[in-house]
């Protein structure tokens, strides 16, 4: 028999995309009506003009046809919610969700950073949020590297991002929930931020975006030691700092310093990943060294970490708007990848222990 109640609870299965809450629990359902084998389900949206309108039109009839087989047709009407309901709705989500980093948060940071631009951290980044997802994790990716983003592009995620009250939502690009400084600006345009702006649009793009407790948090962390690596360290003092350089003499100098200034500030430094470690050639077979070599290792002795990760150079590396992990996923740069991801899960967070202090 087709009660109301079969209804509602075939709805509980259904979730909101953008802020991850059963339509029911948000308080999205406003009217059933049955005649007959014939059922009508009158849906609140958060905003008026939700862009994930025909995703309710397809996932509700399935879902209802599904759990209740004696249903022959599903309509399916939209609203939108108030401004009063809406604000209720989002208040619901923030209670429920810690913000990142708070206390009661699960998520665990992975700051992905290097001394200086060019060795292909970006690259590390996407990928190894990819292969943590990969994995069944619920990741996040955060561009934080403001004056140089260029995760959107990567990803294809070039989208602006909805905003439902105060709350931001990230978009979905490849099952990641992503998040860049670009997706606000245009693409071309120039970011001429200093320290207290820069400070503001990471604190916000931290605590005012539904990142939804996710397992990992991946962040793309711009070169060097400046004003948003200081203000990570001290909105996240607990985030794991990756370390990416490449074999070069160079590299492994500047590294060196972003490294110990990284520690100073309270970060754990987990390990270092030597990107464009080497070059296999299509035709002759022969593995060559295109940038040096050792510095990786040399890097990871000195600062007393493991070598986490050498990634081969590769044409693969190159795909743009799909991860080298995910277009690739059998080159040799992949599975590298894939294996940093498995050592990275495999390792203990120091997340919400205290940290020692340094002078």
């Amino acid at each position: 028999m087709i009660t109301r109640e079969s209804i509602l609870d075939a709805l509980r299965g259904v979730d909101d995309p953008e802020l991850h809450r059963s339509v029911v629990d948000l308080g999205m359902v406003r009217e059933i009506k049955i005649d007959g084998t014939e059922v009508t389900v009158h849906l609140a949206l958060t905003i008026a003009g939700c862009p994930l309108r025909e995703y309710f039109h397809r996932v509700v009839p399935e879902r209802v046809r599904a759990e209740c087989p004696e249903v022959t047709a599903v309509q399916v009407e939209l609203s939108a919610m108030t401004d009063e309901e809406r604000t209720e709705a989002v208040g619901g989500v923030r209670v429920t969700v810690p913000r990142v980093g708070e206390s009661g948060s699960r998520t665990r940071i992975i700051a992905v950073g290097s001394g200086k631009g060019g060795v292909g951290k970006s690259t590390v980044a996407v990928n190894l949020a990819a292969a943590l997802a990969a994995e069944g994790h619920r990741v996040g990716l955060l561009d934080a590297d403001i004056w140089g983003f260029s995760v959107p592009h990567m990803l294809g995620a070039t989208g602006r991002p909805t905003i439902v009250g105060d709350l931001i939502m990230p978009l979905d690009a490849h099952g990641l929930a992503v998040l860049s400084i670009g997706n606000f600006l245009p693409e071309e345009g120039p970011v001429v931020w200093r320290g207290p702006m820069l400070h503001k649009a990471l604190e916000q793009m931290l605590g005012d975006v539904h990142w939804d407790d996710r397992d990992y948090l991946v962040i793309d962390m711009p070169p060097g030691t400046g004003d948003v690596s200081i203000s990570l360290s001290q909105f996240l003092p607990n985030a794991d700092f990756l370390l990416v350089t490449t074999p070069h003499e160079s590299a492994e100098r500047v590294a060196l310093r972003a490294a110990r200034m990284m520690t100073k500030v309270g970060l754990r430094l987990t390990g270092v990943v030597e990107n464009m470690a080497s070059f296999v050639c299509d035709d002759c077979g022969r593995e060559h060294e295109l940038f040096g070599t050792g510095a990786g290792t040399r890097l990871a002795e000195l600062l007393d970490v493991p070598l986490l990760a050498r990634i081969p150079l590769e044409p693969a590396c190159t795909t743009t708007g799909t991860p080298t992990v995910l277009a690739h996923p059998e080159a040799a740069a992949s599975l590298r990848f894939g294996e940093l991801a498995k050592t990275i899960a495999a390792k203990p967070s120091l997340l919400h222990r205290p940290l020692p202090l340094f002078t």
